[in-house]
């Protein structure tokens, strides 16, 4: 990286902790985002700032994109004032969005069109204690490659700082697949869950106590020990993984699995249950906010759960 010079578009609640890691490590990042304040934030911390996307791009030799949507990635790669229309051949775009394969491969054809280099890098969480935030601010998701080994290679120095695990899977499209896989079961797993401390609640358990044993059986996992059991211990639910971003996540799951032809009806089912907390003004909120929704739903308190009756 001492010869190159690195961009990112896009400094949200990951982005903003993949900047700070990139300036410490590099001396140096160029950023751009919609949002002038985050943009300020960073300037104030060392980082320099570009007018777009194109002008970023146009300075860049690495561009990497950590963006909501993939409305968002083809707007920042396709539009006029976006990277293709500035970068030059062989600047390596690195696209940490979570994004369906179809954008993805229309993304990686218009660049390799323009002699653009496209590594798609969508991110998820394994480390112990660094679920979403946590793993952006410490630099540990396991990252999913797709795309050309070469450019794999040498973006490693800018990923290294990403994420402890880097998992190449094959042409571009491959890693959005295998992202929107594990996010889908996650948040299935993620209701049964919530179902299951409602039901608990009314037999009489606490979610102390139910959490406390489900760590200890059968149920247990990563979602529920790291992620899950924390933010419910905490009674805490303000944003960290949207309920916003995991509806998009299981909308495109569902879409690849229609294109497929195979059926997720666990899938479908969850999407709708998300669905529920953004129509009741909550996609603001954790995902884990799910929980809450199923007690509601339930009439039950899952930390004053009702009491035991006797034998």
């Amino acid at each position: 990286m001492a010869q190159e010079k690195l961009g990112q578009i896009g400094i949200g609640a990951l982005g903003q902790h993949f900047a700070a890691r990139f300036l410490k490590a590099f001396g140096q990042v160029l950023v751009h985002d919609v949002d002038r304040g985050k943009v300020l934030a960073l300037e104030a911390r060392g980082a320099t700032a570009a007018a777009s996307s194109r002008a970023l791009a146009a300075e860049s030799d690495i561009v990497l994109l950590s963006l909501p949507s993939p409305g968002a990635v083809r707007s920042v790669m396709l539009g006029d004032d976006g990277v293709l229309a500035g970068a030059r051949p062989d600047t390596l775009v690195i696209d940490t969005s979570s994004i369906d394969p179809l954008t993805v491969e229309t993304v990686h054809a218009a660049a390799k069109a323009r002699g653009v280099r496209y590594l798609e890098a969508p991110l998820t969480s394994a480390a112990p204690g660094s679920p979403g935030i946590e793993a952006a601010r410490n630099g540990t998701f396991t990252v999913l490659i797709g795309g050309e080994v070469a450019d794999f290679e040498r973006g490693r120095p800018v990923l290294d700082l990403i994420g402890e695990t880097l998992i190449h899977l094959g042409p571009a499209g491959s890693a959005s697949v295998m992202k929107l896989i594990s996010n889908s079961i996650a948040e299935i797993y993620t209701l049964a869950v919530a179902e299951g401390l409602a039901v608990a609640a009314a037999a009489g358990f606490s979610a102390e106590r139910t959490l406390e044993v489900l760590s200890q059986s059968v149920a247990r996992g990563y979602v529920l020990d790291e992620d899950l059991r924390p933010r419910v211990m905490a009674r805490d639910f303000e944003p960290g993984f949207t309920v916003d971003l995991i509806y998009k996540d299981m909308r495109l799951a569902g879409e690849l699995a229609q294109r497929l032809r195979v059926p997720m009806l666990l899938n479908g089912v969850t999407l709708e249950v998300f669905q529920a907390l953004r129509a009741k003004g909550r996609g603001h909120m954790d995902h884990n906010e799910v929980v809450n929704l199923i007690a509601e739903q339930a009439g039950v308190d899952i930390h004053e759960p009702r009491e035991r009756e006797a034998d």
